[in-house]
């Protein structure tokens, strides 16, 4: 087991987790009440995809990221 810690884009809130081996950024997000979210590392720069197996990519401590799907997405044109 491992725990980790889920802090929410643009609110600031965090919730410390602990998760099992095999554990998805899907079982994350659900755990968390999450619809239209995406779980990330280092603040999107490595986005988790949903059937991704997170327990095997983090450390135990480490802080992960959540994002609304149209915060990571935007386009923006100049």
């Amino acid at each position: 087991m491992k725990s980790i810690v889920v802090i929410t884009a643009g609110t600031g809130n965090h919730s410390d987790l602990t998760i099992e081996a095999g554990t998805t950024a899907s079982d994350i997000l659900k755990q968390l009440n999450l619809t239209g979210y995406v779980l990330s590392k280092d603040s999107g720069q490595h986005v988790f995809g949903e059937s991704e197996n997170v327990y095997a990519n983090v450390d135990d401590g480490e802080k992960l990221h959540v994002a609304s799907k149209t915060d990571v997405g935007t386009l923006v044109n100049y």
